[in-house]
């Protein structure tokens, strides 16, 4: 090439980058200053570039002031068409300091007008393009965050496994965090096989470069996905290191207020933190209530004359009311370390711990209460020998009934209105709050009104609240 020729085409490109057009007005709009940009590169720039002669990388800065000028004239859809096609292999741009940059500003364009399925496929391929690029570990997080929302768990996986691979050496907390958040969405889904094999994979990495937080969600993720499969034992194992873990409380709130950030970010690690170990103690109580619902009531089989009964009521139901009530008191205080746990209780498992006490003591009452009666008990009007009627000897047994058993109600009583107290004021309500209006309202109506509600779906849980029938 003549040389004069070539010097002539890098000022020419140099020219129209610094001066912009010729025919452009000192104030133009944006618009117009970028449909002017774009004939510039069309008349001159382009002719460049598709030949590959030298100046084609200079002319391609008209595309880049012409998608600016769009952005700023609020016309976005504009801005990223010029992006593309400065991308565009092509034109022989993408691989520009400018070229490197746009790859990362066209996905971030696309998120903004919520084309999320598309901007996070522009991140991974810029990631993938231009690694070493400042942004593209960024860039990865959102990509795997948009493949999330949008419930695409195999490309998440994918971004999660090339973040791993190109900075988790670098950024090993980060990429631990990914993983733990990849994880939180197939527990969210139910995906619990997923869940169990994605955590099985990548817990060793967890433990040994994740934070304290993420640590301690990670083994309660596998350990709810344990139990979910009916990996009790797997589940229990998964559970104690949660419990493990806060066994100093003020240290572990001293080690993740240290990781820093604003004060409500720390707050949030915090809130999971706790709500991740009530889960565990929550786990372990249930195991200890299972062991109260094993102690079954002594069934009466024998004949309905009152000398039979009053044996199988002073022998097997005394019995059974020995062994029934320290179970029960034992579970009990298996939930209330739920709510001794510092610096706070979590409301979730607050509320789910009480309302299962509640739970265990109004089953008693209603097994105690159903305690048999001889069968010529049930017969109507007066006794033979007696001043009293049949009705009035019903009457009176069930009422001795209730007042042997009023202590355990006066309990469900107390640990229900917990349940309520700790749903009104951190106004989450779920299944176990609602058994909890509902044994008040039935059985104190005067002081406890049942109201009528859609009860909210609570986000960013993953955590399906099951609870059991209540008794009386």
């Amino acid at each position: 090439m003549n040389p004069k020729r070539w010097i002539s085409r890098v000022l020419l490109a140099v020219t129209f980058l610094a001066a912009g057009p010729a025919w452009a007005e000192a104030e133009a709009d944006p618009a117009a200053e970028a449909e002017a940009f774009l004939k510039t590169w069309d008349e001159s720039g382009k002719p460049l570039c598709e030949k590959n002669e030298p100046g084609c990388a200079a002319a391609g800065q008209a595309l880049v002031k012409a998608a600016a000028s769009f952005e700023k004239a609020h016309k976005l859809d504009k801005a990223i068409a010029v992006r593309r096609m400065i991308l565009d292999p092509k034109n022989r741009l993408d691989y520009t300091d400018y070229g490197r940059e746009v790859a990362f500003v066209v996905a971030r364009n696309l998120a903004s007008i919520t084309e999320y399925a598309e901007a996070a496929s522009h991140y991974a391929q810029a990631v993938r393009k231009f690694p070493a690029m400042p942004q593209a570990p960024e860039a990865l997080e959102d990509a795997v965050v948009l493949r999330l929302w949008m419930k695409d768990e195999k490309k998440a996986a994918l971004d999660v496994e090339l973040f791993a691979k190109l900075y988790g050496a670098k950024q090993p907390e980060q990429a631990a965090r990914l993983v733990v958040a990849m994880a939180d969405f197939l527990v969210g889904e139910e995906s619990w096989r997923e869940a169990r094999g994605w955590l099985g994979k990548w817990m060793a990495q967890v433990d040994r470069s994740g934070s304290l937080p993420d640590r301690m969600h990670a083994h309660t993720l596998l350990g709810r996905t344990l139990a979910k499969i009916d990996d009790k034992k797997g589940a229990a194992t998964e559970y104690e290191i949660v419990r493990a873990a806060w066994k100093d409380p003020a240290a572990s709130v001293k080690q993740i207020a240290g990781m820093g950030g604003e004060e409500a970010e720390k707050n949030r690690r915090l809130g999971r933190a706790l709500t991740d170990v009530g889960e565990a103690l929550f786990f372990f109580a249930e195991q200890k209530r299972a062991a109260v619902d094993a102690i079954r009531y002594p069934a009466y089989t024998g004949p309905a004359d009152g000398d039979a009964v009053i044996k199988h009521i002073t022998t097997k139901v005394a019995e059974w009311v020995k062994t029934k009530r320290p179970a029960v008191q034992e579970a009990e205080r298996a939930y209330a370390e739920v709510l001794a746990l510092q610096p706070m209780p979590p409301p979730r498992w607050v509320i789910a711990s009480s309302s299962r006490v509640g739970q265990m003591w109004s089953k008693f009452v209603a097994e105690f209460r159903a305690a048999p009666i001889p069968k010529e008990w049930k017969k109507n009007g007066p006794v033979p020998g007696m001043t009293l009627t049949y009705e009035d000897l019903r009457k009176e047994y069930y009422g001795r009934l209730d007042e042997a058993s009023e202590p355990q109600k006066l309990q469900a009583k107390k640990s229900f209105e917990v349940c309520v107290n700790y749903a009104a004021k951190f106004q989450y309500f779920d299944p176990y709050s609602r058994t909890c209006e509902v044994w008040l309202a039935k059985n104190y109506g005067k002081e406890h009104v049942l109201v009528e509600e859609i009860l909210p779906k609570h986000a960013g849980t993953s955590v399906v609240l099951e609870p059991s029938p209540v008794g009386r």
